[in-house]
Formats: structure tokens, C-alpha cells, sequence
């Protein structure tokens, strides 16, 4: 409660309180008489003055410089606000287009990402056959390439494409035989079971990854969910060296056509899980704006009332001093608003 406050409660007062004024303009209530003392209090040494002055000083050094300043922040969060959203709608677009060129790549449309791979994966052995009759073709190419080789680099006794030739005589063969040269008894291909894609959930299920490998009876049940192919391998005298091992992971990569076909599909689906998650940061984007916005606007009209108020306070004081100089105009400089 300050000086001008004061002066408004008197006035007030005199309309509500005018019964109890005198013949000699005074006033008996107890209230108007104490208002009255407060006002004739701050205006003796001019404290009045002195507590306008430092209303004004710290309105135009402080108070609104620091609105502006947060709406300015408002403002600014808006713009960067704006701009992300229009990275994230760009990101998600291009995420979706190497989606679909990559869908594009594999001749799927990228409908059913899994089962329309299955279906290319069906269609691989009748392929397969196609291109080992086709290689049959290729023996007069070999034979020139073989002496081609034999004449540049002088190594009579090197076999070259020797891959290719076993196509070429063979046809599409198993590795079993290109490894040991005998016809395995039996060979049974892995079934490729259509599963349902899976349902889209709301929150992002991270996983639940042991920080340490199974152990004891746990390994030895991992072992066992491995795929039998039905290859019965019996030792042959023409096997002189012993089988090299691979590493397990580039076997099971080989052996296991549903974990590669699971592996592209998870791959292909990644790009649309991280639209999908470029697309959510911008929802959340949108409304950090939208936040933004709705502090903006709630600061505008304090702002217009603290400037009013400042500008009130100028003309109170720049009225009092005008009275002191006997209605001399004065003009407070220095006050930008």
C-alpha cells in the first residue's frame, strides 16, 4: 500500500463518510481521521515523493525489463519450438521414404513387412535352381578365364571359380557337398511359420536384458532350442583335413533363414519406429509451444498494467514538482517505456 493508494481511500471515504463532518470541515469518524493522519504523514519531508520516485526507479530498472525479457523467452522457446517440429515432420518423411525404398529394394510393398519376406523367401529354392541350370552355360567362359589366368599370372595348377564349376557340373547343390563332396542322406529345410504382426502399443517397451549370461541349466536349455536339420554326417576317407568351425553367430546366421528373415524385418521396421518416435516429438514439441503461447499471453496484459502504472506514477510526480515551480511544465527524461 503506497502514497496514490492512500489518496484513493480518502477520496473514497468522503463520499462515505460525509455524515460525520462538522461545521468546521472536519471529520468525527475514526476511520477518515487515521487515513487522514497517514497521508499528512507521508507528505511531511515530502516522503511521498521519495517513495514515487523509487517505485518508478524500480519499475523501470527491473520490473518490466524482466517481463519482456520472459516474454521474449516465450517467444523464442515458440520459434525453436517451430523449428524442431519441422525437423521432426522432415525426419519422419525421410525415415519413411528410405522405408519404403528399401521395401522397394526387396520387392515388397511394405504392407506386412515379415510375411510379404516369407513369401520372396518361398520363392528363393525355385530361383536358386534356375540360376545353377543357367551357370551350365558359363563352361566355355571358365575354360577361357582358366587359361586366361594360367598365362598371365603362370599358375598352371591353380583352379579358379572353383564355387562356380561345382554350380556349373552340380546344379544347386547342399553346402554339405560342396564341403565334403558326398550327397547328405537327407535334408530337411526350416519351416517358415507366418506369425501376426505385432500389435502397436502406446509407450515404447524398452526390454528387459539380463546384465548377466544364463548359467548351469539355464545354457544347457539355450542349447537345445537350436534348429535339427536332419543332416546325418558320417566320416569319409576322402575328408583329410578336419572341418573348420565357424563362429557361431556367422552359422546361425547361415543356417536359420527365419532369424535372417526376422532380422531384415526388424531392420526395415526400425526406420517406422523412429518416425513414429520423430513424429511423437513433435506432438510434445507442439504442446511445449502451445505452453509457451499460454505463458506469453498471460504475461502481455501484466505487462500493460505495470507500464499504465509507471506511467502513472511519472505524471504524479512530474504533477507535484510542477506545482512546487508554480505550474511550470516538467518532463522526467530519461524514462523510455
Amino acid at each position: 500500500l503506497h502514497y496514490p493508494q492512500c489518496l484513493r481511500i480518502v477520496e473514497i471515504l468522503k463520499g462515505t463518510e460525509a455524515s460525520t463532518k462538522n461545521l468546521f470541515g472536519r471529520y468525527s469518524s475514526q476511520r477518515m481521521r487515521d487515513w487522514q493522519e497517514i497521508v499528512s504523514l507521508y507528505e511531511k519531508d515530502n516522503t511521498y515523493l521519495a517513495e514515487l520516485s523509487s517505485l518508478l526507479v524500480r519499475s523501470i530498472s527491473y520490473e518490466v525489463p524482466a517481463l519482456r525479457r520472459r516474454i521474449g523467452r516465450c517467444q523464442q522457446a515458440q520459434q525453436d519450438c517451430a523449428r524442431r517440429e519441422d525437423e521432426c515432420q522432415a525426419g519422419a518423411a525421410e525415415l519413411r521414404e528410405r522405408f519404403l525404398a528399401s521395401c522397394k529394394q526387396y520387392g515388397i510393398t511394405g504392407d506386412n513387412v515379415r510375411q510379404e519376406l516369407l513369401a520372396l523367401v518361398k520363392d528363393l529354392p525355385s530361383l536358386l535352381a534356375q540360376v545353377g541350370e543357367g551357370v551350365s552355360a558359363l563352361g566355355e567362359a571358365i575354360e577361357l578365364y582358366q587359361a586366361c589366368m594360367e598365362f598371365v599370372c603362370d599358375s598352371p595348377g591353380e583352379v579358379v571359380v572353383p564355387l562356380l564349376r561345382h554350380v556349373g557340373t552340380l546344379g544347386n547343390t547342399t553346402v554339405f557337398r560342396w564341403r565334403t563332396g558326398q550327397e547328405p542322406l537327407r535334408v530337411e529345410r526350416p519351416e517358415l511359420r507366418e506369425e501376426p504382426e505385432p500389435p502397436r502399443e502406446d509407450t515404447i517397451d524398452w526390454g528387459d536384458f539380463p546384465l548377466e549370461p544364463p548359467q548351469g541349466d539355464g545354457a544347457a536349455a539355450g542349447g537345445a532350442e537350436e534348429i535339427d536339420w536332419g543332416i546325418t554326417v558320417e566320416p569319409s576317407p576322402q575328408v583329410c583335413d578336419p572341418p573348420q568351425v565357424c563362429d557361431p553367430s556367422l552359422r546361425g546366421s547361415r543356417l536359420c533363414p527365419p532369424r535372417y528373415v526376422d532380422r531384415v524385418s526388424e531392420l526395415l521396421r526400425q526406420k517406422l519406429k523412429q518416425a513414429e518416435l520423430l513424429l511423437a516429438k513433435k506432438e510434445a514439441l507442439g504442446r511445449k509451444r502451445q505452453e509457451a503461447l499460454a505463458e506469453q499471453g498471460a504475461l502481455e496484459p501484466k505487462l500493460d498494467r505495470l507500464l499504465e502504472k509507471t506511467k502513472e506514477l511519472q505524471k504524479l510526480i512530474e504533477a507535484d514538482i510542477s506545482k512546487r515551480y508554480s505550474g511550470r511544465p516538467v518532463n522526467l527524461m530519461g524514462i523510455s517505456l
